[in-house]
């Protein structure tokens, strides 16, 4: 064998093991699909359209990103779950949600 022949594998173990790690880490991310909520969606715009008629006055101090990050906050507690991770992926789903509706504040 040559000297200056090299081995990835016996190169640097350890940043070999960060990466197989990551890999491991993305593939149980990629199955873990299991959400702590279940958003009902007719019961999401009715409220949503609720706070757009109490505020009709004043439609400037409607904001979605507010109104779904105490939609979720809310929810969370009703139902007792203390995950910020849950918290933020609801936040995100209904934000989304509400951005692809047709109701317009204004």
């Amino acid at each position: 064998m040559n000297t200056r022949e090299e081995f990835s594998f016996l190169k640097d173990p350890w940043k070999q093991l960060q990466k197989i790690n990551n890999q491991v880490n993305q593939l149980i991310d990629g199955f873990n699909t299991n959400k702590l909520y279940a958003i009902n969606y007719s019961n999401l715009k009715r409220r949503y359209t609720e706070e757009i008629e109490n505020y009709k006055n004043n439609p400037e101090l409607i904001d979605i990103e507010e109104f779904s990050m105490n939609y979720s906050f809310g929810y969370h507690c009703y139902n007792n779950i203390d995950d910020v991770y849950s918290k933020e992926a609801m936040y995100i789903e209904v934000k989304s949600y509400l951005r692809a509706l047709k109701i317009r504040t204004a």
